[in-house]
């Protein structure tokens, strides 16, 4: 066994073997997987092995379609056989919001390019003879997916990685990790030591005992599975095509032929349970299954047995039970972990096997490249923090196994796991009836419900319209505050603070106190990373905002950033401050009895911000910034003081018709200033030019990183460019990944959408061809399968001269 190594990966399942092959695609060679079994020993080998295109997320679609399209080619690639049965799915619908998602889903497909339809009732028996139609409202058709065995792609793979020059250590276990004084890591195995720049956690069910030897926080749970396969049937064998994998939600399970039988596989919607009581298995656990639990898993059988007969017309033949890894939001773990750099996670997948591939394709594009050709965060697994805890991780995880096959209607998300980051304002904005959103453990309004009734969430406009627009226009013509603690926050200090920042950042670092800009952190190829605030509070002191969601990714962005020698100290300081939102036209009325700071155009201008007492409290900071476009401040409290400016503030606006507000309403209001957003608009996948956005780019600096790329890029020209548009108005707005068409051809894509209650006008971003981004050029968007009209408009919709930012 070698000592050294650029990667180790370790595990040898589907996930670990499929980013050895496409390292070695990618040309690094000198790579070790090492795995304490056989490949696929853990979790691999007994899986149903189902790969369907079906997916609400533009970026897991991609993933899909990939291991779709390359498991075919495997044996051809590789000489190893692989089992590949192509028989497409049917996805049914039971419920009109279903209906709607089937329709969402179908403008990603157009998006990703697999070919599928959506079909009534009526049409299903032309493709699956034996499917009982009762309540189906419809069904979504794909062509090209299927099944595969699992150990057949696992090996090829293997075989293709060995190909390319890349190691595989069997029965080799990985006893720790470490990192060195160098910034390398040694893994310490039975058979010795290897230390690599790269070290990779695909360790499966392990992951989380892997990952805690160097105080990784690693979210999975382990949970049951189970899936039955009957005798063969008379019907199956006589039948010449092979049957379509159903996904059924009225038994909650997939449905498919296997080996003239028929395979079932429920996801009970109650009952789950995690492995082995939480704890990790044994470590000579390998190739093993669990006993079954027939009797718990009986009534979601039985359904499957009204939805397929022929499922209860022969014997059972085999009973699979094991475990399946799960995450609390169902999608795996892959890119960096927080902390020093290059220790990359890349496991807790419950679908893996369809994912193995495009998975291993992506982060072995990251890993190389320093970035992939999709947009990673949805993977990323700083999406997780310590609240995060296994726990929380474990009724998580059980709760989205209960609903694999439940619509989750946008915004919408499980009611366990919840309260576990609040600012000190909760119990005061949840008795004014806010509905919260979960975000990054954080509890954040979407918007306030007077009725007590609770939201009725839906892919159309619903029971919040009404409120919301109350609360948009409350912004726009009285005054509105919002709670929006969730900001990350760090203190960036130090004699070196400012030329760290200014070279760091794309856009110019403000040289007075008190100075405000927004900045971008561009990787080295040119493309978005992050987007900050950054407020200078002194000459070596600098107050640097992100959104909630990047608090782990831009604490990273920041330390991997700082040069050796470098006196700057970067703290976070997220939980220490929470931040109110004063935005509208009184705004400087409501706050200027409660500080004697002078609020004046003359004193304060706009993108300027001034520490000072607000409402008694010391060391408030107040910054004249917001999101929503209107003469208003941020004022950044101590989270335990915060209550009282807070009561402060809403005394002292009922004069003016205070209103508090919402995610949803600012959302509106920024769409209506044609604000970008960071992982909608803003992704690694854009440079600053395409994203329309040089005004913050300062090409005159003399360096920062990205800068070199910038100019390639500029040199180019954009492959594409954002616009702002309006949309024809029905009954709801873009939500993003909409696809854009043009003379019939699709030309581009939606990031965001919402309605302007102001303006009154359905508006959304897109991406399209650089040459077609004069105002007024049409468009048409595929809204839930119809095509809606849209044009550029060249100007923000409200206040496009900025001037009520700066009244």
């Amino acid at each position: 066994m070698k000592s050294n190594a650029r990667v180790v990966i370790v595990g040898g399942g589907v996930m670990g073997v499929g980013l050895l092959y496409h390292l070695a695609l990618e040309g690094w060679t000198d790579i070790v997987l090492i795995e304490k079994g056989e490949l696929t020993s853990g979790s691999t080998w007994h899986a149903a092995g189902q790969c369907p295109h079906f997916n609400g997320s533009l970026n897991m679609t991609k993933v899909h379609v990939y291991g779709t399209e390359l498991y075919p080619r495997l044996e051809k690639l590789t000489g190893q056989a692989v089992s590949w049965h192509g028989c497409g799915g049917l996805r049914l619908a039971t419920t009109d919001e279903e209906v709607n998602w089937l329709k969402y889903v179908y403008g990603i497909s157009r998006l990703a390019s697999y070919e599928c339809e959506i079909i009534g009732p009526a049409e299903i028996k032309q493709y699956h003879p034996f499917l009982e139609t009762f309540g189906i409202k419809a069904a979504f058709r794909t062509v090209h997916d299927g099944h595969v065995a699992p150990a057949d792609i696992t090996n090829a793979m293997a075989a293709g990685a060995r190909q390319l020059g890349a190691e595989i250590y069997r029965r080799n276990r990985v006893m720790d990790i470490k990192l060195l004084p160098s910034g390398e890591w040694r893994v310490f195995t039975e058979q010795g030591n290897i230390d690599c720049q790269h070290v990779v956690n695909s360790a499966g069910s392990y992951c989380d005992v892997v990952g805690a030897w160097t105080g990784h926080n690693v979210p999975i749970a382990n949970m049951l599975h189970h899936y039955v396969i009957t005798e063969p049937l008379k019907e199956l064998i006589d039948l010449e095509m092979e049957l379509p994998v159903v996904r059924d939600p009225y038994s909650h399970a997939y449905l498919r032929e296997e080996t003239n039988g028929v395979l079932v596989g429920p996801y009970e919607t109650a009952t789950a349970h995690v492995c082995w009581d939480g704890q990790p298995p044994r470590w000579d656990y390998e190739s093993e299954l669990e006993a079954p639990e027939l009797d718990r898993i009986m009534p979601w059988l039985e359904r499957a047995t009204e939805r397929l007969p022929l499922f209860g017309q022969t014997g059972i033949k085999s009973i699979i039970s094991g475990a399946i890894t799960h995450t609390p939001d169902g999608v795996y773990l892959s890119g960096p972990a927080p902390g020093p750099r290059n220790y990359w996670m890349h496991c807790g997948a419950s679908i893996g096997i369809c994912q193995g591939g495009g998975a291993g394709k992506y982060l072995a594009q990251w890993m190389v490249h320093g970035q992939a050709e999709i947009n990673m965060r949805e993977f990323d697994p700083r999406r997780f923090g310590n609240w995060a805890t296994k726990d929380y991780t474990a009724e998580v995880s059980v709760a989205d196994y209960h609903h694999m096959y439940y619509c989750y209607k946008p915004a919408e998300q499980h009611e366990v796991g919840r309260g576990l980051r609040k600012s000190s304002l909760f119990d005061k904005l949840e008795a004014e009836g806010a509905q919260f959103a979960q975000i990054f453990g954080w509890e954040r309004p979407r918007w306030y419900d007077k009725s007590g009734g609770g939201e009725k969430f839906s892919f159309r406009r619903s029971n919040w319209w009404n409120a919301v627009k109350a609360e948009a226009l409350a912004v726009r013509e009285r005054v509105g505050l919002m709670d929006l603690s969730t900001f990350a926050k760090f203190e960036v200090t130090g004699k070196h603070a400012f030329a760290f920042l200014e070279r760091i950042c794309a856009n110019k670092i403000p040289a007075k106190d008190g100075g405000i800009i927004l900045g971008h952190l561009l990787n080295a190829n040119g493309l978005i990373e992050s987007e900050i605030t950054v407020t200078r509070l002194g000459p070596e002191h600098f107050y640097v905002l992100s959104a909630a969601a990047a608090q782990l990714h831009d604490l990273d962005q920041l330390n991997w950033r700082k040069l050796n020698g470098e006196q700057v100290t970067i703290t976070d300081v997220t939980d220490d401050y929470g931040v109110l939102v004063l935005a509208g036209p009184r705004a400087r009325d409501v706050l200027a009895p409660c500080t004697a700071t002078d609020l004046s155009n003359a004193s304060f201008r706009w993108l300027t911000g001034k520490t000072g007492r607000v409402a008694g409290v010391d060391g408030v900071r107040l910054l004249r910034v917001n999101y929503v476009g209107e003469l208003g401040w941020e004022l950044h409290v101590p989270m335990a003081e915060m209550p009282n400016v807070f009561d402060a503030l809403m005394a002292n606006g009922k004069p003016h018709g205070i209103a508090l507000f919402g995610t949803y309403a600012m959302n509106s209001l920024r769409m209506e200033k044609a604000y970008r957003g960071w992982g909608s608009e803003l992704t690694t996948e854009i440079d600053m030019i395409e994203a329309s956005m040089e005004r913050f780019l300062r090409l005159d600096k003399p360096d920062f990183t990205g800068k070199a790329a910038t100019l390639r890029h500029q040199q180019r020209g954009p492959r594409m460019k954002l616009v702002y548009l309006e949309v024809d108005n029905t009954d709801s707005d873009c939500m993003g990944n909409e696809p854009v068409y043009a003379g019939g051809r699709l030309v581009g894509i939606t990031t965001s959408g919402g309605f302007g209650h102001k303006v009154s006008k359905s508006l959304a971003f897109a991406y399209v061809p650089p040459e077609m981004t004069a105002p007024g050029t049409a468009f048409e968007v595929l809204v839930f399968a119809e095509r809606r009209k849209a044009r550029i408009i060249a100007e923000p919709a409200w206040d496009p001269e900025n001037a009520r930012l700066k009244a």
